[in-house]
C-alpha cells in the first residue's frame, strides 16, 4: 500500500511540474540582446580548444575556419552519393555507403577540411571500402588510391572556382 501512495505522490508532482502555470519569457532575438542576458555557449564562442588547432579549427577567432572553396569543391564532387553529415565550420563531410550499379563494393568517403588555407595539406579525404561476399558486406579498409584520387579532383574544382571567381 506505501509503494502505491509514493507512486501517486510522484506522479502528481510529475503532473504539477508540468503546469502551465509558469510565465513564458521570449527569447532575445539579436545579438546584443544576448549578451545582455548572459546567453551563450558553455564552451564560448569557439568551443572547448585543447592547444592550438582542434578538429580543422584555426586560432583566428571568428568568421570563415575552412577554406569555402575547398569546401565547394567537396560538396560538389560528391554530389553523387548521399550527404550523411555536414559540419562547414568543422570542416567536415560524410558520406552514405554508395553502391554504384553492378558494382561488388561499396564506398563511403570523408572528407575533412583542415584549415582556411587553398593547399593540398588543407584537405584530407578518405575512402572506405566494402566487398560484398557470400550477400554480407565486408570491410576492406581504406581504398589509398581513391582516396588520393578525389583529393585531386577536388583540390583541382577548389583552384578552378576560386581562379572563376577571380576573374569575374
Amino acid at each position: 500500500m506505501t509503494f502505491r501512495k509514493t507512486l501517486n505522490i510522484s506522479f502528481a508532482l510529475i503532473l504539477a511540474a508540468c503546469s502551465n502555470s509558469h510565465q513564458k519569457a521570449e527569447a532575445p532575438l539579436s545579438q546584443e540582446d544576448k549578451v545582455k542576458l548572459g546567453f551563450g555557449s558553455l564552451a564560448g564562442p569557439e568551443g572547448i580548444t585543447i592547444g592550438s588547432k582542434v578538429s580543422g579549427r584555426t586560432e583566428s577567432g571568428g568568421g570563415q575556419v575552412v577554406n569555402r572553396y575547398l569546401w565547394q569543391a567537396s560538396l560538389d564532387t560528391l554530389s553523387f552519393a548521399p550527404i550523411i553529415s555536414s559540419d562547414g565550420p568543422g570542416g567536415m563531410l560524410i558520406t552514405d555507403w554508395y553502391h554504384p550499379a553492378g558494382a561488388t563494393d561499396r564506398l563511403k568517403i570523408q572528407v575533412r577540411i583542415k584549415d582556411k588555407q587553398l593547399r593540398s595539406d588543407a584537405l584530407e579525404v578518405s575512402v572506405h571500402k566494402q566487398i560484398k561476399q557470400n550477400s554480407e558486406w565486408r570491410d576492406a579498409g581504406i581504398d589509398n588510391k581513391a582516396s588520393r584520387d578525389l583529393e585531386n579532383i577536388i583540390l583541382q574544382k577548389a583552384r578552378s572556382i576560386r581562379v572563376g571567381e577571380d576573374s569575374k
